[in-house]
């Protein structure tokens, strides 16, 4: 894309933008080594709190 701007209409100026929205230029790289080696878990792969009965269940087994 080396148009520049002012060139753009305005259909392939909102594609451009939507283009940079999506694979910004910016570097992302991670903060920390922790978050570089830390992979991301989904919503459901957290769990709960665990209750008493829960615990009294475990020590039956």
């Amino acid at each position: 894309m080396s148009k520049s701007v002012k060139d753009m209409d305005d259909q392939e100026q909102e594609i451009n933008q939507l283009v940079e929205d999506i694979n910004p230029r910016a570097d992302n790289s991670p903060d920390s080594l922790a978050e570089a080696t830390t992979a991301p878990l989904a919503d459901d792969e957290l769990g709960g709190t665990a209750s008493e009965d829960d615990v009294q269940k475990q020590d039956k087994i």
